[in-house]
């Protein structure tokens, strides 16, 4: 699968494979996946729980621990640069000022015996090179860049003293103090309430426009993708199947997975019956042959279970790819 614009591409994954190995045997948690995100613009990694989304994220930065898991193969290209290639010793450059992460529980991402400011902080001298009152100063303006009320007071406060809400933007503040080139938002708002939830997300709008920020953005809620994306890569089974823009997603998907997804939704908001997909997702450790998906396609035909698809560019211009014996909108 090959975009043809390339010019304006910042982070390039190619053919990422991530396993763990098991008493039980091989888990393919992440299965060839091929993505790239450009300069600026907000892309979705999309699917249901365990189809890889995470793994993904970690593996990019090289953060899958060996007992068990293991990179199997692949490239990322971070700005020009192969970030498999580098030495491990230099990878807290990468971890930070290429890529930051924001993970989804706050509370479990934050040492409770630091103050918020001093967690800032660290990761300004480590990052930006500051030390004393010029990094606790650039750390309280991070707290105020995430529009928290009277930064100077609040930093002094440690974390189990915050909401959900305020601790989910020191998270983003720790995040963006790196200054990345790429932010990764891993499901950053599943833990909170609805109305703290879209204040999170108006932030992170905001913030983008204001540091011209890159963001993948890991979840499962499309309402989320529809406010925030550009993009979306929609994963099933530790592979990507459809990628494509946030418009052709709602208007003209492909896969029918994909199709599936939004028909619960079209059903939803007309009042009518919630459609589902019928049976499971697949065994990582037991996947069937052929498309992974094909145990519960309704479209299923007999090249399906023997054969797996390889990707068909719908568009002819490298903007929308499908990974589907028999797309559903292929002209």
């Amino acid at each position: 699968m090959e975009e043809t614009k390339t010019k304006d591409i910042i982070l390039s994954v190619k053919d990422l494979s991530t396993s763990f190995f098991l008493r039980e045997g091989e888990v393919k948690a992440v299965d060839g996946v091929s993505f790239s995100v450009r300069k600026g613009e907000c892309l979705a990694l999309v699917g249901e729980s365990g189809s890889g989304k995470t793994v993904t994220a970690l593996s990019m930065l090289r953060l899958v621990v060996w007992p068990p898991g293991k990179i199997k193969s692949g490239e990322v290209i971070l700005d020009g640069v192969s970030v498999f290639d580098l030495p491990m010793k230099n990878m807290k450059d990468v971890r930070g000022k290429g890529m930051a992460m924001i993970l989804q529980e706050p509370m479990s991402s934050l040492n409770p015996s630091q103050t918020i400011g001093q967690q800032i902080q660290e990761a300004v001298e480590i990052n930006q090179g500051l030390k004393g009152e010029e990094a606790k100063k650039k750390a309280i303006e991070m707290l105020g860049i995430v529009r928290i009320p009277s930064p100077e007071k609040r930093y002094y406060n440690y974390p189990h003293e915050l909401s959900g809400g305020m601790k989910q933007r020191i998270m983003i503040a720790i995040a963006l103090s790196c200054r990345p080139k790429v932010l990764i938002a891993d499901e950053p708002t599943c833990s909170l309430d609805v109305t703290i939830q879209a204040q999170i997300l108006r932030l992170m709008q905001q913030l983008r426009k204001e540091i011209d920020t890159t963001i993948l953005f890991i979840t499962s809620d499309l309402g989320i993708v529809a406010e925030m994306a550009d993009r979306v890569a929609i994963m099933y089974a530790g592979q990507l199947i459809e990628i494509c823009d946030v418009f052709t997603l709602f208007e003209n998907s492909a896969h029918p997975y994909t199709k599936g997804i939004m028909g619960s939704i079209t059903a939803m908001k007309e009042g009518g019956r919630l459609n589902i997909i019928s049976g499971d997702p697949p065994d990582l450790m037991a996947l069937p042959s052929g498309c992974k998906f094909h145990p519960r396609c309704e479209y299923c035909q007999e090249i399906c279970k023997t054969e797996e698809p390889g990707y068909t560019d719908l568009s002819g211009t490298g903007d929308h790819w499908v990974r589907c014996h028999f797309p559903l909108n292929k002209k």
